[in-house]
């Protein structure tokens, strides 16, 4: 039985081997049967539902929002406690998403020695906040 293969490149119908179909095929597939496995693999929440769990409504708890204010309060408060170089460094690591390289090169030191001030820093603010 003859086949005959095609696959679409810009929306048109191009003629190819099978050889070729399966090349180009063969990514999607293994990414349809990874997707498939995962979904296999997976807890339902339906499924404990089912058998008498009760599930969350989602909602976050009063108390824990409460919680969460009062620890974000104390975090800014000891946030602004730190010396300015050590504030625009935790600024530039955790609020603005710069590498710790790419400190280190804008501020002249080495990564270990920024790496080392970090530490520093975080161990002083976990002490602040305990």
């Amino acid at each position: 039985m003859n086949k005959d293969y095609y696959i679409l490149i810009d929306g048109e119908k191009v003629s190819v081997s099978e050889e070729v179909y399966r090349a180009f095929k063969r990514p999607a597939w293994a990414e349809r049967k990874r997707r498939q496995v995962r979904a296999d693999h997976e807890l339902s929440l339906e499924a404990f539902a089912e058998d008498g769990f009760e599930l969350p409504s989602g909602d976050p708890l009063v108390d824990e929002i409460v919680a969460d204010k009062i620890l974000l309060d104390m975090l800014m408060s000891a946030l602004d406690e730190l010396a300015a170089d050590e504030r625009r460094l935790i600024d530039a690591l955790y609020f603005d998403g710069k590498s710790e390289r790419d400190v280190a090169t804008e501020i002249g030191v080495p990564q270990t020695t920024l790496n080392y001030r970090k530490n520093k820093i975080l161990k002083w603010l976990k002490e602040k906040l305990s």
